[in-house]
C-alpha cells in the first residue's frame, strides 16, 4: 500500500513527464493545480474498487425513499423559519449506517438482501435522501399563494406539483454534457464533497492510502466522528436552546457601547456597522454550527481568504461609506421605527415618494405594486404613488455585486481555463481520450462501468422542455414558450464558468440576478413570468451542478453512472411530491404559526420582494438609464474587466500559478440583505485552524479534519431538527436572561440599544411614548 506522499510523487512525475511531451501546457492551471489536489483528497478516497459490490439494491431504494420523503417534509417546513435552516443529508447518511446493517442482517438472502451492507448502497441511499431540500421552484408557489403574498389560493396541488417537477428535473439533461469538463478532470475536486467522503470511508472498511513516519494517533476515524459527534450534539443545546443570543452576538456593540443617545435610540455606529441584526455586524460572531458548517475545514484557505475579504470589504466599508454620504439619499429616514432608528440590513422595498399618500421612507410590500384583476402585474397608479421606491443601501451594493459576480466568472475562466475547455472540447469532437484527464487513477477505474451517453441526456432534456412548455401555457406559473428556449440558452453560457468556480473553490454562484435582470427587460411588468423565468434560470443551473457535482462524488468512490443517475431522478421525483404537500400543510393548516417572530419566512418574502422589484416594477424602473441606480449598471463592466488585472500581473509582472487564486467572481460574492451579518469573522478562525492543521500537524488534517466537520453538520442538524419540532409543538424555554432575552419586548442584540435589558426596557422609553408603565407591568409614576 502506497502512501499519500508516494502517490503526489507519482502524480508529479506524469505531469512533469506530460508537459516535457506537450510544452503547450507547462502554463496550464489545471496542471498546477493537481498537486495540492492531491495533498486534500488522496487521504480519503479509496485507492481501489470491485465492480462486483452491489449498488442498487431493495435496501438503498428503501431507505433511500425513507430518508428523501422525511428531508424533503422536514427542509420545506423549516424554510418558513425567519432564519431558514434546512437539515443536511448527512444526518441521513449517519443514521442510515445502523439500518443498513440491521437490514442486512434480519432479509432474506436473495433479491432483498445481496450480502454485506456496502459502501455503494450507502452512497445511492444518500444521493436519493440528498434531494429532500426544498425545491427552488417552491418560492414561486409560495409567492402566489401564500395568503399574506399574492394571495391566489386558486391554485391547486396539481399545478403547483407539476411546476415544481419540471423545473427540478430540465437541469439534468444539461448535465451530462459537462462531464468531460467538470468531473474528468483532477483539478475539478469539488472541495462540498469531501466531508461526505470522509464519512463514508470512515463507516465503510476502504483502501486508503496510508499515513508516511509513525502515526501519532490511534483512534480510528469512526470512533472519533462519533466522539465528535455526540460533543457537537450537547453543545448545540447551549446556542440553540438555553442561549439563543450565542447565534448572533453584535461585537461591534460591545465594544463601541450603546451611546448616550434616548432608550432604544441606536447611536448611528451601531445602526450601519455595530449591529448584526439592523446593520453590517462589525466583527460580528456566531457560537452557532448552523451559522458556519463544515465548509469552514473543506475549502481551500485560498477561497476562503478570497470570500471572507470580499465580503469585509463590502460590508465592513463599502456600505458604511454609502451609508454615510446617503449615496442614493435619505439613508436616515428608509424603513424608520417608532423611535427613529433607520434600517440598513434589510431586503425591502421602502417609499420613495414625498408626496404621495404612504409616509415617506416607511416599508412597501411588493404587492402593493400588483394588479390582481391582471396577472399581478404592475399597477402603474400604485406604483407613481410610491416612486421612486428606494432600498437600503446594503441592499442595493448585494445587487451591484451580483452584477459584478455574472461578467467576473466568465472573465475569469475564459482568461485561466479557456485553454483547457478548448482542448477538452476538440478531444470530444475527435472522440479521443483527454491526456490530462487520464491520468487520473480514479476515471481508469471508472472505465469498468458503462457510462450514460450523451444522446440520453439530450433524449431527456427534450423530453423536459415538453413538459416546461406544457406547465408553462396552462398552469397559473405562465410564461412565454420561448422563454423556455431561452432559459437553456443561458444555462448553456454560463455551466462551464459557474461550474468551474465550485469544482475548484467550494463557493457557489447562481443565476437568479441575472435571469430576472434579462427577462424583466423583455417582458417588463410582467410580473408572474419573470418570477418564473427566474426559477427555470435559477434552478436550471443549479440542478444540472448539483448532478455533475454528485458524479464526480461517483467517480471518487467508484459508483456504476447508471445508478448515480437514476438515484438523482428517483429522489427528485419524490422530493417534488413531498414538498409541494408540505407547503400546502404549511400554509393551510398550521394555525398562526406563520405569524410568529421565527416563523415569518423571510427566505420566501425575500424571493417575493424580488418578484415585486424585477416582475412588477422591472429592471428599467430600478436600474435603467436615468434611474435612482443607474450607477450600478457599472458593475457589469467592473466585473469584466477585474479578472485581467491578476491575468495581466501573471504575463507581465511575476509570472506565479498564484495569481489565478485571486478569484472576482467569489469577492462579488458578498453576504445577503436581511441576514445576522455573522459570516466573517468566526469562519476565518476556524479556517485559520484549518491551515495551520494542514501545514503544521498534517496527520490529524488528513485522518480527523473532514470526519469532524461531517460531525458537527450531523448533530447540529439533528438538535436543530428537534428544537424546530419542539417549537411547533409550542415547546420552548422561557426562562429569560442575559443570553437568552425577552424578544417579545426588546430586540434580539438588546445590548446595542440604550435602556435596553434583557427582559425589558426602562422607564424612560415607556415614558417618552406616553406610557406610564413597562411592558411587564412596572410602574413608571
Amino acid at each position: 500500500m502506497t502512501t499519500v506522499e508516494q502517490d503526489i510523487a507519482e502524480k508529479e512525475k506524469q505531469v512533469n513527464d506530460l508537459v516535457e511531451a506537450h510544452p503547450e501546457l507547462e502554463d496550464d492551471v489545471e496542471l498546477g493545480d493537481i498537486k495540492e489536489v492531491m495533498e486534500r483528497i488522496d487521504f480519503i478516497v479509496p485507492q481501489s474498487d470491485d465492480p462486483n459490490t452491489p449498488a442498487f439494491t431493495f435496501r438503498s431504494v428503501f431507505l433511500g425513499t425513507f430518508w428523501v420523503v422525511l428531508l424533503s417534509f422536514a427542509n420545506t417546513a423549516l424554510s418558513f423559519r425567519t432564519n431558514a435552516f434546512y437539515v443536511n443529508a448527512s444526518v441521513a447518511l449517519i443514521l442510515t449506517y445502523p439500518l443498513g446493517l440491521i437490514l442486512a442482517a434480519i432479509l432474506p438472502s436473495g433479491i432483498l438482501n445481496p450480502g454485506p451492507f456496502s459502501m455503494k448502497e450507502h452512497v445511492l441511499i444518500y444521493i436519493i435522501a440528498s434531494c429532500g431540500y426544498q425545491p427552488y421552484g417552491i418560492e414561486n408557489v409560495v409567492s402566489q399563494m401564500m395568503p399574506d403574498l399574492m394571495g391566489n389560493t386558486d391554485i391547486t396541488f396539481l399545478q403547483s406539483l407539476g411546476f415544481v417537477i419540471v423545473t427540478q428535473f430540465l437541469g439534468y439533461g444539461l448535465s451530462g454534457l459537462t462531464r468531460r469538463f467538470l468531473v474528468r478532470p483532477t483539478a475539478m475536486w469539488w472541495p462540498s464533497t469531501l466531508s461526505t467522503i470522509a464519512l463514508f470511508t470512515s463507516f465503510h472498511k476502504t483502501d486508503l492510502t496510508e499515513f508516511e513516519g509513525v502515526q501519532k494517533y490511534s483512534m480510528t476515524r469512526y470512533r472519533f466522528f462519533w466522539v465528535a459527534f455526540i460533543g457537537m450534539f450537547v453543545y448545540m443545546w447551549i446556542p440553540e436552546y438555553f442561549a439563543p443570543v450565542l447565534q448572533t452576538i453584535s461585537l461591534g456593540c460591545l465594544l463601541a457601547g450603546r451611546g448616550s443617545g434616548k432608550s432604544g435610540v441606536l447611536s448611528k455606529f451601531n445602526v450601519i456597522a455595530g449591529s448584526a441584526v439592523k446593520g453590517m455586524g462589525f466583527l460580528g460572531l456566531t457560537f452557532d454550527w448552523t451559522y458556519l458548517g463544515s465548509y469552514v475545514f473543506t475549502t481551500p484557505f485560498w477561497a476562503m481568504l478570497t470570500f471572507l475579504g470580499g465580503t469585509a470589504f463590502f460590508q465592513y466599508l463599502i456600505t458604511p461609506i454609502l451609508w454615510a454620504n446617503d449615496v442614493w439619499g435619505d439613508n436616515l429616514v428608509i424603513g424608520k421605527d417608532a423611535l427613529g432608528n433607520p434600517t440598513a440590513n434589510s431586503p425591502s422595498l421602502f417609499v420613495g415618494n414625498k408626496n404621495g399618500t404612504k409616509k415617506y421612507g416607511a416599508r412597501v410590500k411588493p404587492n402593493y405594486f400588483y394588479n390582481k384583476s391582471a396577472n399581478y402585474d404592475l399597477n402603474l397608479t400604485a406604483y407613481n404613488d410610491v416612486a421612486p421606491v428606494r432600498l437600503t443601501a446594503h441592499f442595493a451594493l448585494v445587487y451591484g455585486a451580483s452584477f459584478a459576480t455574472i461578467t467576473a466568472a466568465l472573465s475569469h475562466v475564459a482568461l485561466w481555463y479557456g485553454k483547457d475547455i478548448y482542448r477538452q472540447t476538440m478531444n470530444a469532437f475527435r472522440q479521443v481520450r483527454d491526456e490530462v484527464d487520464g491520468m487520473d487513477k480514479h476515471v481508469k477505474m471508472m472505465e469498468a462501468y458503462p457510462d450514460v451517453p450523451d444522446w440520453a441526456y439530450l433524449a431527456f432534456l427534450a423530453v423536459a422542455s415538453a413538459g416546461a412548455i406544457i406547465v408553462s401555457l396552462v398552469t397559473p406559473f405562465n410564461m412565454p414558450w420561448w422563454a423556455i428556449f431561452f432559459n437553456l440558452f443561458i444555462c448553456l453560457i454560463f455551466i462551464l464558468p459557474f461550474g468551474i468556480v465550485p469544482a475548484v473553490s467550494g463557493f457557489y454562484l447562481y443565476l437568479n440576478v441575472l435571469t430576472e435582470f434579462v427577462i424583466g427587460l423583455m417582458i417588463p411588468g410582467q410580473t408572474v413570468a419573470v418570477m418564473a423565468f427566474k426559477s427555470w434560470g435559477t434552478n436550471s443551473l443549479s440542478q444540472a451542478l448539483t448532478l455533475t457535482q454528485d458524479l464526480k462524488l461517483g467517480q471518487y468512490l467508484h459508483i456504476p453512472p447508471y445508478a448515480m443517475v437514476f438515484a438523482q431522478f428517483y429522489g427528485t421525483l419524490v422530493n417534488a411530491f413531498v414538498s409541494t404537500a408540505a407547503v400546502f400543510y404549511m400554509v393551510y393548516n398550521t394555525n398562526d404559526l406563520l405569524q410568529k417572530p421565527e416563523w415569518r419566512y423571510n427566505g420566501h418574502q425575500t424571493f417575493y420582494s424580488a418578484g415585486g422589484i424585477w416582475g412588477a416594477i422591472g429592471p428599467q424602473r430600478f436600474f435603467g438609464i436615468g434611474s435612482l441606480y443607474e450607477g450600478l449598471l457599472w458593475c457589469f463592466l467592473i466585473g469584466a474587466t477585474a479578472p485581467l488585472l491578476p491575468w495581466l500581473a501573471n504575463k507581465y509582472i511575476y509570472k506565479s500559478r498564484y495569481w489565478h487564486f485571486i478569484n472576482f467572481a467569489i469577492i462579488f460574492t458578498t453576504g445577503n440583505a436581511g441576514a445576522y451579518q455573522v459570516v466573517v469573522l468566526m469562519p476565518f478562525l476556524l479556517a485559520l485552524v484549518s491551515q495551520y492543521l494542514f501545514l503544521k500537524n498534517k496527520e490529524f488534517y488528513q485522518k480527523y479534519l473532514y470526519v469532524m466537520g461531517a460531525a458537527f453538520d450531523g448533530s447540529a442538524g439533528i438538535v436543530s431538527l428537534i428544537i424546530s419540532f419542539m417549537s411547533v409543538a409550542g415547546i420552548s424555554f422561557t426562562t429569560f436572561w442575559a443570553l437568552n432575552p425577552n424578544t417579545d419586548n426588546v430586540p434580539f442584540d438588546y445590548y446595542c440599544y440604550p435602556g435596553a435589558s434583557y427582559n425589558d426596557y426602562d422607564c424612560s422609553y415607556y415614558l417618552n411614548q406616553g406610557d406610564n408603565e413597562t411592558a411587564l407591568g412596572v410602574s413608571c409614576v
